[in-house]
């Protein structure tokens, strides 16, 4: 009884041991391959497609950034042009009215 109970122990085992080598060799020559395919086919759509936004991303940036730094520069300008024509009507005209 106990050389049969031994038996089916070392058969199952064996035949776990038979099956999981066998599927270990198909994965690593058939399916590891085209595993690995499929990873760096993903991969690469991704690397375009993140490049892709962060092209948009940094070309709205720049965008937006030169936009506000010319409209700074230009309210700069103007209000340093007032300051000047300002102090040209005082010069012309005399002193004008104290703002206190």
């Amino acid at each position: 009884m106990l050389a049969q109970a031994l038996v089916i122990l070392l058969t199952s085992v064996l035949t776990s041991v038979l099956t999981l080598t066998g599927a270990w060799f198909a994965f690593d020559r058939y399916l590891k391959a085209s595993m690995w395919e499929a990873v760096d086919s993903k991969a690469e759509e991704l690397g375009l497609v993140l490049k892709q936004r962060v092209r948009e991303g940094v070309r709205e940036g720049m965008g937006d950034g030169i936009s506000d730094l010319r409209e700074k520069a230009t309210r700069t300008a103007t209000r340093g042009g007032l300051d000047i024509f300002e102090e040209s009507l005082k010069q012309w005209f005399g002193g004008g009215r104290s703002k206190d």
